[in-house]
């Protein structure tokens, strides 16, 4: 399994790099929100490459370093799983979760509850409505 280096943590690639590209969709208006005006054109060309279907190790890698510089002192690890973001909750309102918004073009594992939502959330990444799919 690849690994990229991001300073003094790693992001596995191969394994993660689907759920690490949902936490990024997921929490993006907050990385936005700690970004600068002034870097904002470095973050366009980083979520451009993340966007691409060539390798996520660099972009990721080039993230992790932009937060760092942002100060966001855990750089891409503070907006991941390990920082509080989960997948889909196993229930909601005490009922099992049977259908879901899916990432409209299964690049990642991002999924949000669908129940009672007849709207689809946004993709913040690639900016397309999620796709509803049954998972059980």
């Amino acid at each position: 399994m690849a690994e990229i280096r991001t300073g003094d943590s790693d992001i596995d690639g191969d394994g993660e790099s689907r759920a690490v590209r949902s936490d990024i969709c997921a929490r993006l208006d907050e990385i936005r929100d700690v970004v600068p005006a002034e870097r904002r054109p470095e973050l366009e060309e980083i979520l451009g490459a993340l966007r691409g279907s060539g390798d996520l190790a660099g972009p990721q890698a080039a993230l992790h370093r932009l937060l760092r510089r942002c100060g966001v002192a855990a750089g891409l690890r503070a907006f991941t799983r390990g920082a509080g973001i989960g997948g889909l909750p196993a229930a909601v309102e005490g009922h099992p979760v049977v259908e879901a918004y899916v990432c409209p073009g299964d690049r990642c594992d991002r999924r949000a509850p669908a129940r009672n939502r007849p709207v689809p959330e946004t993709c913040r990444l690639y900016g397309e409505p999620m796709r509803r799919r049954r998972l059980s």
